[in-house]
């Protein structure tokens, strides 16, 4: 039998990116990639190990970035 942690959704990590966006709205490659690894290593595995996933933190924080 599946426990109700094994089959929740992983949360979109909007609080740590809104955080990493008040520091830097502006960024290069390696700061891209530095942060992917940090919301990896915090265990966002869902949003950071997939094209797709890695996409919807682009498109949210350039979102965000237009609206600062």
């Amino acid at each position: 039998m599946a426990t109700a942690t094994a089959t929740r959704k992983k949360r979109f990590p909007k609080r740590e990116l809104n955080t990493w966006l008040k520091n830097n709205l502006s960024w290069n490659h390696d700061q891209w990639l530095e942060l992917i690894s940090t919301l990896e290593s915090q265990g966002f595995e869902e949003w950071t190990g997939a094209q797709d996933g890695i996409d919807a933190i682009g498109l949210y924080l350039e979102t965000k970035k237009q609206n600062a």
